[in-house]
């Protein structure tokens, strides 16, 4: 267990009628309050070992993996169940193939789950595969010959949660980085603080966002509604987990 992290749990109501009445912070603070409960009470050895057997194929998924404990915690956990809330990968995702949403959060009563949280899952630090800077870019925005892409793009470029005004990121740090939240804010900045998408607006950067825990951020920016054509807010919360020592 990670006693530094702090969490508060928000009850929701019982009554149908009081669950429909909930506003989408509600909602949105309960489903990042059980993510950090995963993170909290989840044993490091034990993602650590996951990872190490991972490492062993000729082609490693360690992202994968993660995201596979997470859905497994998920649906054992008798609270999460009890308050009726829905995890799912996209189903092509399901079967191995790539998804939309890495993790995606639903409930019956939640505007008819017609509203969801969505999650994009990267690997941060360096690993055999990857360099520290390139995780980096993965997470944030990668521009090359042959894609532009990045986690953070993707929602702003209305190919994830287009419905939604908020989003959340969660990076897995599986290898050697310093400083990753400072890192990741400053290459938030260098591509969103003055760009026409995703552009940061408002505080644009708000640390330790999630209950006070020094592994989350909030990052505030301006997208185009793919439907309206309008400029709208858009919120995305990011989650950090630390799994390079052993609890």
């Amino acid at each position: 267990m990670k006693g530094y992290i702090k969490i508060k749990e928000l009850t929701l109501p019982e009554t149908i009628p009081d669950l429909r009445e909930l506003n989408n912070q509600v909602w949105k603070k309960r489903i990042l309050f059980y993510l950090l409960f995963y993170y909290k009470e989840t044993d490091n050895n034990e993602i650590l070992q996951i990872i190490e057997r991972e490492k062993q194929k000729q082609r490693a998924e360690i992202e994968t993996v993660i995201k596979k404990h997470i859905l497994k915690w998920f649906r054992k956990n008798m609270k999460f169940k009890r308050d009726g809330f829905i995890l799912n990968q996209e189903p092509s995702s399901e079967w191995g193939l790539q998804g939309f949403y890495d993790l995606k959060f639903q409930h019956s009563f939640w505007n008819n789950t017609e509203s969801y949280f969505a999650f994009e899952c990267k690997n941060l630090g360096k690993t055999k595969s990857m360099t520290c800077s390139k995780s980096i870019s993965e997470y944030v925005y990668v521009k090359e010959k042959s894609r532009e892409d990045g986690g953070m793009y993707r929602y702003f470029i209305g190919k994830y949660a287009c419905e939604m005004n908020f989003g959340g990121m969660i990076g897995f740090i599986v290898g050697k980085i310093e400083n990753p939240i400072v890192a990741l804010i400053d290459k938030i900045y260098s591509v969103y603080d003055n760009n026409l998408v995703g552009k940061l607006t408002k505080e644009k950067i708000i640390e330790k966002s999630i209950s006070g825990n020094h592994n989350t951020f909030d990052s505030i920016h301006i997208r185009q509604n793919i439907k309206t054509k309008k400029d709208e807010e858009f919120w995305l919360h990011h989650i950090l987990m630390d799994f390079t020592y052993s609890d």
